[in-house]
Order: structure tokens, then C-alpha cells, then sequence
């Protein structure tokens, strides 16, 4: 099965609001760099990825991505979030890649057994949802790359599953992955989790500095 990670990414300087009443600007830009360093570290020593690429419309954060081996895509106007996915995934699947793999971009505590149970779990069903803790969807597998539309956003892990449910397709929800991989760096409160996960990775590295 040949699949292409897509991995969207806001701006660095305009993303993660509710962390700002903790960090100061540049302490919330240099997080972001560190969560997509993570995510592109993980997802890059999956050998069972053909293609991974950050979706966005910032040119700071194509120049990251790209720095760190990724390919990307820049729409400049964003066309918002699920248009952006779902433009990626017609793109792959005319390139031919039989599966796409949504993976959020705020998940730094990401490994790579986490993406291949991923993997695994679409070899058998056509959609494969992995849950956020707040109801959303963390990652999102779909074989072929547009079998249901994307549907990221509040409590879209339902909205995924009754999508594939109208489509007729099997819908495996991978809730089983540790809860602190799904963990999405959106406020104070995730941080202070992502600190005492005890997993290595940049953005706790970086949290520990900014915790003195």
C-alpha cells in the first residue's frame, strides 16, 4: 500500500491563541517549530511512507518543512482546512498513491510504532480514525485517498465515522494509542501534560526551558 502523509500547518505566528496567556510570542512560534520538527521526525523514519507533506499557507513554515526533508504544499490564499487536505489528497491520488494519512501537526509525542499501528489498522479497513481526546480527529487514514471527505474540526471524529458510515465503508476507530500521543499542544494544560509524558522529543525539551 503506497501512502502519502499530508500534514497541515498554520502559520507560526498567528496559531495556538490559548497558549499565548501562558508564552509570550516568540516562546509560542518556537513551540510550533519544534511540534512540526517532531511530527516530521516521527512520520520520516516510518519506512512504510512513500511521501510526507505539510500542507500550508505560510512560507515560514514550507521553509521549516522543507528544511527538514518534507515536501510542500503552499496555498496562498488558504483554502481553509478541509478544502487544503482534501486538494492534497486528489493531488496523491492522482500521482497514484493508493492511501492518504491526515496527521495533525500538533502532536509532538508522535512515534513511529504510533503511525504504523496506523498503518496497520487501514490494511484492513478503508478508514481508520484516530481520536483526539476533546472528540476530534487526531489522524485520519483514508484508502483510497478520498473515499469520505475530510471533516477535521470540533468532534469531527463522529463526523468521520458517519461519513463513512453513509459511504458504506468500514470505519476503524484507533483509540488505543496512548492518551498523551493524542494530545494536541493547544493550551497551558496539554503543555503541562506533554512535560510530564516523560517521552523525548523537541517541544518537551523546549518546555523544560521555558519552565526554568
Amino acid at each position: 500500500m503506497s501512502v502519502a502523509a499530508l500534514v497541515p500547518f498554520k502559520c507560526f505566528t498567528r496559531a495556538k491563541q490559548r497558549l499565548r496567556g501562558r508564552f509570550d510570542d516568540a516562546q509560542v512560534e518556537a513551540l510550533g517549530r519544534a511540534m512540526l520538527a517532531d511530527v516530521l521526525d516521527t512520520l520520516q523514519a516510518v519506512p512504510a511512507l512513500d511521501a510526507v507533506r505539510v500542507l500550508t499557507d505560510d512560507t515560514a513554515v514550507g521553509e521549516a518543512a522543507a528544511a527538514a526533508g518534507a515536501s510542500v504544499v503552499l496555498r496562498d490564499p488558504d483554502p481553509g482546512l478541509n478544502p487544503a487536505i482534501d486538494l492534497a489528497a486528489a493531488d496523491a491520488l492522482a500521482e497514484g498513491f493508493q492511501a492518504v494519512l491526515v496527521v495533525l501537526g500538533d502532536l509532538p509525542l508522535l512515534t513511529p510504532p504510533d503511525i504504523e499501528a496506523v498503518l496497520e489498522a487501514g490494511a484492513a479497513s478503508p478508514v481508520v480514525a484516530v481520536p483526539s481526546e476533546d472528540g476530534g480527529t487526531a489522524m485520519l487514514l483514508r484508502r483510497p485517498a478520498l473515499c469520505i471527505p475530510a471533516r477535521f474540526g470540533e468532534k469531527s471524529c463522529a463526523r468521520h465515522f458517519e461519513a463513512a458510515r453513509e459511504a458504506g465503508l468500514d470505519c476503524a476507530l484507533l483509540d488505543s494509542l496512548a492518551d498523551v500521543v493524542r494530545v494536541d499542544l493547544d493550551t497551558p494544560e496539554d503543555a503541562a501534560r506533554v512535560l510530564a509524558s516523560g517521552r523525548p522529543c523537541r517541544t518537551r525539551d523546549l518546555l523544560r526551558s521555558y519552565a526554568g
